[in-house]
């Protein structure tokens, strides 16, 4: 188990959640797999818009059956945002 709350710049940091289904037990079980990881529940939001990301945010996808954690470290004036792949975690 990987603690990714390490990844965050600091404590108004967003991370957005990308489940890619509808399936509410996917979903919650990737929340509480987030929590298990480290990341406060409250801070979880469901939203597939990366234009809302800033610097030192995550954006993570579940890509079964994984979830992929990505960290942003830049976002351009144009609004481009750049993310690198930080940790797998698996969710089954």
């Amino acid at each position: 188990m990987a603690d990714v709350s390490s990844y965050l710049k600091n404590n108004l940091s967003k991370v957005f959640l990308a489940p890619n289904t509808s399936d509410q037990k996917v979903i919650e079980k990737a929340k509480m797999k987030l929590v298990e990881n480290g990341i406060m529940e409250d801070i979880i939001q469901i939203n597939y818009n990366t234009q809302e990301l800033d610097e030192g945010n995550l954006y993570v996808s579940y890509e079964p059956p994984d979830l992929v954690v990505r960290i942003v470290y830049d976002k351009k004036a144009n609004g481009l945002v750049k993310m690198k792949s930080a940790e797998i975690i698996r969710l089954s």
